[in-house]
């Protein structure tokens, strides 16, 4: 899939929120910059490695496939609980821990995170970084920078790291002038070093953007040096901050998120709020998680059409300095000037391409270890993703 974007779209997509302004008007405001580092910047150094690599064993016997309904029994409830105050723990269908004093159904749109802290809302949250460094990679074509974007389901920032909800390499070609995004979903079974086969979305959780890049590195071949952590409780916010965006919704979204909010929601354009948004985009139940990380780029392309299109200079300042509240990086405004000057210069020929990995025709619904995953051949998927960002074959 291929669509022609203009520059400050591209941006926003590929860095979204940090680079919401940064190619308007980072140059000039010093209070914007100030904002940036004292906000969002999270520096830590670059590691040679020096221990080899060991990949964890797999454990055959664990592997439970040929399910009977594999898509419904993989695909837990995605809709974000409305919380009381009681705080109770308890697991929903997936094994995950839902936080709310209900029985563990999703009864709500997420819309009361009062309670919960966010980027946004403390200067106490749990570091980015675990105990494992980012280890240095050489570049493996010095034109092509590659960032992994993570999104952490995080309830309360100051109390856990979460787990990478939506995991997004995001790849910028300043020869060709091209934009690719690589949506890696969530519940892809995958060798984390330390911690045996496991989701990929947990190497956050256990250690951090060091372990979650590692890992996509190890297992891709790649050579991501940088990150962008988004808080999703801020990004709903956010959202909010902006004024919602205009989804088209078929009639089983419409449906789905009528029972679910109360709210008769009607199928074709609709205005989303931050807590429908957020919905949206996590929600996989009534398909699949293919679908929702689709529904992750759909709303990412919609606020930066509105932000684009619809927003003078002064708030759009504003809104970045809301963002660099709500986000961590790695990577720095000396960093990031020769790819914005890059992406003026190739201004007229920009697009953006993206997939998933694992890729639609090659993957199979399994349980292991008592968890819903999606099992893929690795090797495979590492030789498309490297055609598709490098445009050649390993």
């Amino acid at each position: 899939m291929k669509k022609k974007k203009n520059a400050k779209m591209i941006l926003l997509c590929l860095l979204l929120p940090i680079v919401i302004v940064v190619s308007v008007v980072a140059g000039f405001s010093i209070p914007l910059v100030v904002s940036f580092y004292e906000n969002s910047f999270e520096k830590g150094e670059l590691v040679e490695r020096i221990e080899p690599y060991v990949m964890p064993e797999k454990n055959e016997e664990e592997i439970k496939k040929n399910l009977k309904d594999n898509a419904s029994n993989v695909q837990a409830e995605a809709l974000p609980e409305i919380f009381d105050n009681g705080d109770k723990e308890n697991k929903n269908q997936d094994g995950e821990i839902n936080q709310s004093g209900d029985s563990g159904a999703t009864i709500g749109l997420d819309r009361h995170y009062n309670y919960l802290t966010s980027f946004t809302e403390t200067d106490k949250a749990i570091s980015v970084y675990g105990k494992t460094p980012i280890y240095r990679v050489d570049p493996i074509d010095s034109d092509v920078i590659n960032i992994l974007i993570l999104g952490t389901d995080s309830r309360d920032v100051s109390r856990e790291r979460g787990r990478s909800d939506s995991m997004i390499v995001a790849s910028y070609n300043k020869n060709t002038g091209k934009i690719k995004l690589i949506s890696i979903l969530r519940d892809s079974l995958v060798p984390v070093e330390g911690h045996g086969w496991n989701r990929i979305n947990s190497a956050y959780s256990y250690d951090g953007v060091g372990l979650a890049i590692n890992t996509v590195n190890q297992l891709f071949g790649l050579d991501i040096q940088f990150f962008v952590v988004v808080d999703f409780t801020g990004a709903r916010d956010f959202i909010n901050h902006v004024g919602g965006v205009d989804i088209v919704i078929s009639e089983k979204e419409a449906e789905y998120y009528s029972k679910y909010s109360g709210e008769k929601i009607e199928a074709g354009l609709c205005h989303m709020d931050g807590a429908l948004a957020m919905t949206h985009m996590r929600t996989r139940k009534i398909d699949s998680d293919f679908v929702r990380s689709e529904r992750q780029r759909e709303v990412i392309v919609a606020l930066a059409n509105k932000i684009v299109n619809e927003k003078t200079i002064p708030e759009i300042y504003n809104l970045a300095d809301y963002a660099f509240k709500l986000v961590k990086t790695n990577i720095s405004l000396t960093d990031m000037m020769p790819v914005l000057t890059s992406v003026a210069t190739n201004a007229k020929g920009l697009s953006i391409e993206s997939q998933n990995v694992p890729y639609n025709d090659s993957f199979e619904y399994e349980y292991y270890s008592g968890m819903a995953v999606i099992s893929f051949d690795i090797d495979e998927a590492k030789n498309r993703m490297h055609e598709f960002l490098y445009e050649t074959k390993m």
